[in-house]
Protein backbone atom coordinates (compact mmCIF):
# COMPACT_ATOMS: atom_id res chain seq x y z
CA UNK A 1 0.00 0.00 0.00
CA UNK A 2 1.51 3.32 -1.16
CA UNK A 3 2.58 6.19 1.63
CA UNK A 4 0.66 9.18 0.25
CA UNK A 5 2.46 11.45 2.91
CA UNK A 6 5.50 10.84 1.85
CA UNK A 7 6.05 13.99 -0.07
CA UNK A 8 5.70 16.22 2.86
CA UNK A 9 8.17 14.04 5.20
CA UNK A 10 11.30 14.37 2.47
CA UNK A 11 13.74 17.24 2.17
CA UNK A 12 13.24 18.80 -1.34
CA UNK A 13 15.43 21.61 -0.46
CA UNK A 14 18.51 19.69 -0.77
CA UNK A 15 20.97 18.61 -3.85
CA UNK A 16 23.42 15.82 -3.40
CA UNK A 17 25.04 14.74 -6.27
CA UNK A 18 27.41 11.03 -6.37
CA UNK A 19 30.22 11.31 -8.07
CA UNK A 20 31.75 8.02 -9.69
CA UNK A 21 34.52 7.31 -11.56
CA UNK A 22 34.07 4.88 -13.98
CA UNK A 23 36.55 1.58 -14.39
CA UNK A 24 38.67 3.79 -11.64
CA UNK A 25 41.77 1.36 -11.38
CA UNK A 26 41.98 0.35 -15.19
CA UNK A 27 41.29 4.05 -16.09
CA UNK A 28 43.79 5.41 -14.22
CA UNK A 29 46.26 2.60 -15.74
CA UNK A 30 45.02 3.41 -19.24
CA UNK A 31 46.81 7.01 -18.94
CA UNK A 32 49.77 5.08 -18.48
CA UNK A 33 49.71 2.57 -20.88
CA UNK A 34 47.05 3.43 -24.13
CA UNK A 35 46.93 -0.31 -24.98
CA UNK A 36 44.93 -0.95 -22.05
CA UNK A 37 42.05 1.20 -23.53
CA UNK A 38 41.17 -1.08 -26.89
CA UNK A 39 42.07 -4.22 -25.66
CA UNK A 40 40.58 -6.62 -22.71
CA UNK A 41 42.65 -5.55 -19.48
CA UNK A 42 42.31 -6.21 -15.73
CA UNK A 43 43.88 -4.59 -13.12
CA UNK A 44 45.54 -7.45 -10.16
CA UNK A 45 46.85 -8.33 -7.46
CA UNK A 46 50.62 -8.87 -7.11
CA UNK A 47 51.32 -11.74 -9.79
CA UNK A 48 55.27 -11.90 -8.48
CA UNK A 49 53.39 -12.51 -4.55
CA UNK A 50 50.07 -14.92 -6.29
CA UNK A 51 47.56 -12.16 -5.21
CA UNK A 52 46.35 -13.65 -8.36
CA UNK A 53 42.37 -11.62 -8.13
CA UNK A 54 41.20 -9.31 -10.25
CA UNK A 55 40.88 -5.72 -8.77
CA UNK A 56 39.19 -3.92 -11.95
CA UNK A 57 38.33 -4.64 -15.62
CA UNK A 58 37.52 -2.33 -18.24
CA UNK A 59 34.12 -2.96 -20.54
CA UNK A 60 35.93 -4.89 -22.74
CA UNK A 61 36.86 -7.21 -19.87
CA UNK A 62 33.15 -7.05 -18.75
CA UNK A 63 32.18 -8.45 -22.30
CA UNK A 64 33.60 -11.76 -21.33
CA UNK A 65 32.52 -12.28 -18.22
CA UNK A 66 35.20 -11.38 -16.04
CA UNK A 67 34.19 -9.96 -12.88
CA UNK A 68 35.92 -8.56 -10.10
CA UNK A 69 37.15 -10.55 -6.81
CA UNK A 70 37.35 -13.64 -9.49
CA UNK A 71 41.38 -15.27 -9.95
CA UNK A 72 43.20 -14.34 -12.80
CA UNK A 73 43.28 -17.93 -13.79
CA UNK A 74 39.19 -17.98 -14.29
CA UNK A 75 39.61 -14.97 -15.88
CA UNK A 76 42.25 -16.25 -18.31
CA UNK A 77 40.16 -19.03 -18.91
CA UNK A 78 37.39 -17.33 -19.83
CA UNK A 79 39.78 -14.44 -21.88
CA UNK A 80 42.62 -15.81 -23.02
CA UNK A 81 44.10 -12.71 -24.33
CA UNK A 82 43.42 -10.92 -21.31
CA UNK A 83 46.22 -8.44 -20.37
CA UNK A 84 46.93 -8.06 -16.79
CA UNK A 85 48.44 -5.08 -14.91
CA UNK A 86 49.59 -4.95 -10.99
CA UNK A 87 47.43 -2.24 -9.06
CA UNK A 88 49.02 0.64 -8.04
CA UNK A 89 47.92 2.55 -5.18
CA UNK A 90 50.14 5.58 -5.10
CA UNK A 91 48.87 6.75 -8.51
CA UNK A 92 44.87 5.70 -7.59
CA UNK A 93 45.43 8.21 -4.37
CA UNK A 94 46.78 10.54 -6.66
CA UNK A 95 43.84 10.71 -8.76
CA UNK A 96 41.46 10.54 -6.17
CA UNK A 97 42.95 13.78 -4.77
CA UNK A 98 42.87 15.39 -7.86
CA UNK A 99 39.30 14.70 -8.44
CA UNK A 100 38.27 15.73 -5.57
CA UNK A 101 40.19 19.20 -5.82
CA UNK A 102 37.47 19.23 -8.63
CA UNK A 103 34.61 18.61 -6.44
CA UNK A 104 35.94 20.95 -4.14
CA UNK A 105 35.28 23.86 -6.14
CA UNK A 106 31.50 23.24 -6.06
CA UNK A 107 31.21 22.36 -2.43
CA UNK A 108 33.09 22.41 1.00
CA UNK A 109 30.97 19.46 2.14
CA UNK A 110 32.52 16.25 0.47
CA UNK A 111 32.01 12.54 1.90
CA UNK A 112 34.27 10.10 0.27
CA UNK A 113 32.77 6.50 -0.70
CA UNK A 114 36.13 4.32 -1.16
CA UNK A 115 38.98 5.98 -3.76
CA UNK A 116 36.53 6.10 -6.36
CA UNK A 117 32.99 7.43 -5.14
CA UNK A 118 32.25 11.10 -3.21
CA UNK A 119 29.19 12.88 -2.37
CA UNK A 120 28.67 16.02 -3.11
CA UNK A 121 26.29 18.40 -1.20
CA UNK A 122 25.66 21.44 -2.78
CA UNK A 123 24.09 25.12 -1.42
CA UNK A 124 20.27 24.11 -1.48
CA UNK A 125 19.74 27.16 -4.13
CA UNK A 126 21.10 25.44 -7.05
CA UNK A 127 17.72 23.42 -7.10
CA UNK A 128 17.72 20.55 -9.00
CA UNK A 129 18.58 21.78 -11.97
CA UNK A 130 21.19 23.83 -10.98
CA UNK A 131 22.66 20.31 -9.61
CA UNK A 132 22.92 19.02 -12.75
CA UNK A 133 24.82 21.51 -14.92
CA UNK A 134 27.38 21.61 -12.09
CA UNK A 135 27.66 17.28 -12.53
CA UNK A 136 27.90 18.29 -16.04
CA UNK A 137 30.69 21.20 -15.43
CA UNK A 138 32.08 18.18 -12.92
CA UNK A 139 32.03 15.87 -15.68
CA UNK A 140 33.61 17.83 -18.69
CA UNK A 141 36.23 19.03 -16.35
CA UNK A 142 37.56 15.45 -14.80
CA UNK A 143 37.67 14.26 -18.70
CA UNK A 144 39.52 17.63 -19.86
CA UNK A 145 41.53 17.95 -17.05
CA UNK A 146 42.87 14.18 -16.05
CA UNK A 147 41.69 12.25 -18.70
CA UNK A 148 38.91 10.28 -16.86
CA UNK A 149 35.21 9.50 -17.11
CA UNK A 150 32.85 9.73 -14.27
CA UNK A 151 29.15 9.37 -13.74
CA UNK A 152 27.31 11.39 -11.36
CA UNK A 153 23.66 10.84 -9.67
CA UNK A 154 21.78 13.96 -9.04
CA UNK A 155 18.86 14.05 -6.23
CA UNK A 156 17.73 15.62 -3.10
CA UNK A 157 19.33 12.22 -1.16
CA UNK A 158 21.96 10.54 -0.60
CA UNK A 159 20.41 6.97 -1.62
CA UNK A 160 19.02 8.30 -5.36
CA UNK A 161 21.65 10.20 -5.87
CA UNK A 162 24.20 6.98 -5.50
CA UNK A 163 21.76 4.84 -7.30
CA UNK A 164 21.42 7.55 -10.40
CA UNK A 165 25.22 7.28 -10.95
CA UNK A 166 25.07 3.53 -11.16
CA UNK A 167 22.30 4.30 -13.52
CA UNK A 168 24.22 5.82 -17.15
CA UNK A 169 28.20 4.37 -17.23
CA UNK A 170 30.30 5.82 -18.81
CA UNK A 171 30.36 9.90 -18.58
CA UNK A 172 26.59 10.88 -17.92
CA UNK A 173 24.32 12.85 -15.53
CA UNK A 174 21.38 11.19 -14.26
CA UNK A 175 18.74 13.13 -12.27
CA UNK A 176 16.30 11.64 -9.70
CA UNK A 177 14.06 13.91 -8.74
CA UNK A 178 10.53 14.09 -6.64
CA UNK A 179 8.43 14.28 -9.65
CA UNK A 180 10.09 10.99 -11.51
CA UNK A 181 11.73 8.87 -8.93
CA UNK A 182 8.95 6.52 -8.88
CA UNK A 183 8.91 5.78 -12.54
CA UNK A 184 12.89 5.83 -13.07
CA UNK A 185 13.61 3.86 -9.74
CA UNK A 186 10.70 1.37 -8.53
CA UNK A 187 10.86 -0.54 -11.06
CA UNK A 188 14.63 -1.32 -11.02
CA UNK A 189 15.37 -4.43 -8.77
CA UNK A 190 15.54 -4.38 -5.66
CA UNK A 191 19.18 -5.55 -4.96
CA UNK A 192 20.25 -2.25 -6.81
CA UNK A 193 19.33 -0.47 -3.12
CA UNK A 194 22.02 0.85 -1.09
CA UNK A 195 22.82 -2.38 1.52
CA UNK A 196 20.56 -4.89 -0.06
CA UNK A 197 23.38 -7.72 -1.06
CA UNK A 198 22.58 -11.56 -1.42
CA UNK A 199 21.73 -12.70 1.94
CA UNK A 200 19.18 -9.90 2.55
CA UNK A 201 18.04 -9.86 -1.44
CA UNK A 202 17.62 -13.84 -0.46
CA UNK A 203 15.03 -13.16 2.45
CA UNK A 204 13.20 -10.45 0.33
CA UNK A 205 12.70 -12.63 -2.75
CA UNK A 206 11.38 -15.38 -0.38
CA UNK A 207 8.68 -12.61 0.50
CA UNK A 208 8.30 -11.92 -3.08
CA UNK A 209 9.87 -8.22 -3.16
CA UNK A 210 11.42 -8.24 -6.15
CA UNK A 211 11.63 -4.66 -6.74
CA UNK A 212 12.70 -1.38 -5.59
CA UNK A 213 9.03 -0.54 -5.78
CA UNK A 214 7.35 -3.53 -3.77
CA UNK A 215 10.18 -2.26 -0.94
CA UNK A 216 8.88 1.08 -1.19
CA UNK A 217 5.05 0.20 -1.27
CA UNK A 218 5.64 -2.78 1.55
CA UNK A 219 4.25 -2.24 4.98
CA UNK A 220 7.08 -1.52 6.78
CA UNK A 221 6.27 -3.60 10.11
CA UNK A 222 6.42 -6.74 7.28
CA UNK A 223 9.95 -5.62 6.84
CA UNK A 224 11.16 -5.15 10.23
CA UNK A 225 9.85 -8.26 11.12
CA UNK A 226 12.01 -9.86 8.34
CA UNK A 227 14.35 -7.83 8.44
CA UNK A 228 15.20 -6.16 12.03
CA UNK A 229 15.91 -2.37 12.13
CA UNK A 230 17.53 -3.24 8.47
CA UNK A 231 14.53 -3.51 7.07
CA UNK A 232 12.60 0.04 7.83
CA UNK A 233 15.84 0.92 7.09
CA UNK A 234 15.29 -0.20 3.23
CA UNK A 235 12.00 0.93 3.10
CA UNK A 236 13.03 4.66 3.69
CA UNK A 237 15.63 3.87 1.03
CA UNK A 238 12.80 2.84 -1.48
CA UNK A 239 10.84 6.25 -0.78
CA UNK A 240 14.20 8.26 -1.05
CA UNK A 241 14.38 9.11 2.85
CA UNK A 242 18.21 8.53 4.22
CA UNK A 243 17.54 10.47 7.42
CA UNK A 244 18.49 7.09 9.18
CA UNK A 245 22.00 7.23 6.89
CA UNK A 246 25.01 8.13 7.47
CA UNK A 247 27.78 7.50 4.83
CA UNK A 248 30.93 7.87 6.60
CA UNK A 249 29.91 4.72 9.74
CA UNK A 250 29.14 1.51 9.40
CA UNK A 251 27.00 -0.48 11.54
CA UNK A 252 29.12 -3.08 13.26
CA UNK A 253 25.50 -5.39 13.93
CA UNK A 254 25.86 -5.81 10.50
CA UNK A 255 29.20 -7.48 9.99
CA UNK A 256 28.42 -11.23 10.10
CA UNK A 257 32.16 -12.96 10.05
CA UNK A 258 35.29 -11.24 10.13
CA UNK A 259 38.91 -13.61 8.46
CA UNK A 260 41.74 -13.44 6.70
CA UNK A 261 43.14 -15.31 3.57
CA UNK A 262 47.22 -15.68 2.56
CA UNK A 263 48.11 -16.61 -0.61
CA UNK A 264 52.19 -17.45 -0.83
CA UNK A 265 54.23 -16.77 -3.33
CA UNK A 266 55.41 -20.68 -2.79
CA UNK A 267 53.11 -23.73 -2.09
CA UNK A 268 53.39 -24.91 1.37
CA UNK A 269 53.78 -28.54 1.75
CA UNK A 270 54.74 -29.10 5.39
CA UNK A 271 52.66 -28.45 9.28
CA UNK A 272 55.38 -26.01 10.02
CA UNK A 273 54.94 -23.63 7.64
CA UNK A 274 51.29 -23.70 8.00
CA UNK A 275 51.28 -23.39 11.44
CA UNK A 276 52.97 -20.02 11.24
CA UNK A 277 50.89 -18.96 8.16
CA UNK A 278 47.67 -19.88 10.62
CA UNK A 279 49.44 -18.18 13.36
CA UNK A 280 50.35 -14.41 11.48
CA UNK A 281 46.64 -14.93 9.74
CA UNK A 282 45.02 -15.36 13.70
CA UNK A 283 46.97 -12.30 14.96
CA UNK A 284 45.23 -10.07 12.49
CA UNK A 285 41.76 -11.70 13.00
CA UNK A 286 42.05 -11.02 16.69
CA UNK A 287 42.96 -7.91 16.18
CA UNK A 288 39.91 -7.32 13.83
CA UNK A 289 37.74 -8.82 16.64
CA UNK A 290 38.99 -7.05 19.39
CA UNK A 291 38.78 -3.77 17.55
CA UNK A 292 35.26 -4.31 16.67
CA UNK A 293 34.42 -5.62 20.19
CA UNK A 294 33.34 -9.32 18.92
CA UNK A 295 33.92 -12.63 20.41
CA UNK A 296 33.46 -15.70 18.07
CA UNK A 297 31.17 -19.12 18.55
CA UNK A 298 32.25 -20.44 14.91
CA UNK A 299 36.05 -20.97 14.03
CA UNK A 300 37.03 -22.14 10.41
CA UNK A 301 39.27 -22.22 7.49
CA UNK A 302 39.68 -22.11 4.08
CA UNK A 303 42.27 -23.99 1.90
CA UNK A 304 43.33 -23.48 -1.66
CA UNK A 305 45.60 -26.51 -2.97
CA UNK A 306 47.90 -25.64 -6.11
CA UNK A 307 45.25 -27.08 -8.69
CA UNK A 308 42.71 -24.05 -7.47
CA UNK A 309 40.33 -26.68 -5.68
CA UNK A 310 38.93 -25.67 -2.00
CA UNK A 311 38.95 -27.30 1.25
CA UNK A 312 36.78 -25.94 4.15
CA UNK A 313 36.62 -26.88 7.39
CA UNK A 314 34.28 -25.27 10.57
CA UNK A 315 33.73 -26.06 13.89
CA UNK A 316 31.01 -24.51 16.88
CA UNK A 317 32.48 -23.87 20.24
CA UNK A 318 30.83 -23.58 23.53
CA UNK A 319 31.91 -20.53 24.21
CA UNK A 320 33.10 -17.73 22.24
CA UNK A 321 36.54 -16.61 21.91
CA UNK A 322 38.50 -14.22 20.59
CA UNK A 323 42.46 -14.19 21.28
CA UNK A 324 44.88 -15.05 18.95
CA UNK A 325 46.36 -17.74 20.99
CA UNK A 326 42.89 -19.82 21.13
CA UNK A 327 42.42 -19.35 17.43
CA UNK A 328 45.74 -20.27 16.30
CA UNK A 329 44.88 -23.37 18.53
CA UNK A 330 41.54 -24.29 17.23
CA UNK A 331 42.79 -23.69 13.46
CA UNK A 332 45.64 -25.39 13.32
CA UNK A 333 43.77 -28.62 14.76
CA UNK A 334 41.36 -28.09 11.92
CA UNK A 335 43.86 -28.52 9.73
CA UNK A 336 46.14 -31.61 11.03
CA UNK A 337 42.64 -33.02 11.69
CA UNK A 338 41.14 -32.63 8.46
CA UNK A 339 43.92 -32.04 5.32
CA UNK A 340 45.49 -35.26 4.07
CA UNK A 341 48.06 -33.46 2.32
CA UNK A 342 47.65 -35.06 -1.25
CA UNK A 343 48.29 -31.64 -2.79
CA UNK A 344 50.49 -28.17 -1.73
CA UNK A 345 48.44 -25.57 -0.09
CA UNK A 346 48.66 -23.01 -2.38
CA UNK A 347 46.47 -20.66 0.06
CA UNK A 348 45.19 -20.55 3.51
CA UNK A 349 42.29 -18.22 5.42
CA UNK A 350 40.78 -18.23 9.08
CA UNK A 351 37.02 -16.91 9.22
CA UNK A 352 34.91 -16.59 12.36
CA UNK A 353 31.14 -15.97 12.38
CA UNK A 354 28.71 -15.88 14.86
CA UNK A 355 29.56 -12.99 16.23
CA UNK A 356 28.59 -11.18 19.91
CA UNK A 357 29.84 -8.67 21.97
CA UNK A 358 31.92 -9.34 25.28
CA UNK A 359 28.79 -9.69 27.70
CA UNK A 360 31.05 -12.78 29.06
CA UNK A 361 34.83 -13.40 30.39
CA UNK A 362 36.14 -15.27 27.03
CA UNK A 363 37.32 -18.98 28.12
CA UNK A 364 39.90 -21.87 27.17
CA UNK A 365 38.27 -24.14 25.39
CA UNK A 366 41.50 -26.46 25.37
CA UNK A 367 43.44 -25.28 28.92
CA UNK A 368 46.14 -27.92 28.20
CA UNK A 369 47.61 -26.44 24.88
CA UNK A 370 46.35 -22.72 24.60
CA UNK A 371 50.10 -21.40 25.55
CA UNK A 372 51.47 -21.24 22.21
CA UNK A 373 54.38 -23.46 21.84
CA UNK A 374 57.30 -21.08 21.76
CA UNK A 375 59.09 -22.51 19.00
CA UNK A 376 55.94 -20.87 16.73
CA UNK A 377 58.26 -17.71 16.38
CA UNK A 378 61.19 -19.71 15.08
CA UNK A 379 58.38 -21.17 12.67
CA UNK A 380 57.62 -18.13 11.71
CA UNK A 381 60.94 -16.30 11.10
CA UNK A 382 61.71 -19.02 9.12
CA UNK A 383 59.01 -18.93 6.76
CA UNK A 384 59.19 -15.22 6.16
CA UNK A 385 62.89 -15.49 5.49
CA UNK A 386 61.96 -18.33 2.69
CA UNK A 387 58.84 -16.83 1.07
Amino acid sequence: MEMVYLDSRLQRERVVLHCDMNNYFASVESLYNSKLKTVPAAVCGDPESRHGIVLARNYHARRYGIATGESVYTAKAKCPGLLTVTANYNRYIKYTRLSRSIYARYSTNITPYGLDEAWVELDPSVGIDGGARIADEIRHSTQKELGLTISVGVSDNFIFSKLGSDIKKPDATTVISRDNYKSLVWSRPAFELLFVGSVTRSKLYRMGIISIGDIATCEPGILTRALGKRGYMLWEFANGIDSGFCPTITDDNEIKSIGNTITTPRDIDNNDDIAALLYIICCGVAKRLDKHGFLASCVGINIKSNDFSSFSRRTSLSSAVSSSEVLFDITFRLFRESYDWSKPVRSIGVVTEKLSGRETEQQCLFPDTCEINPDIMTLVRSLRERL
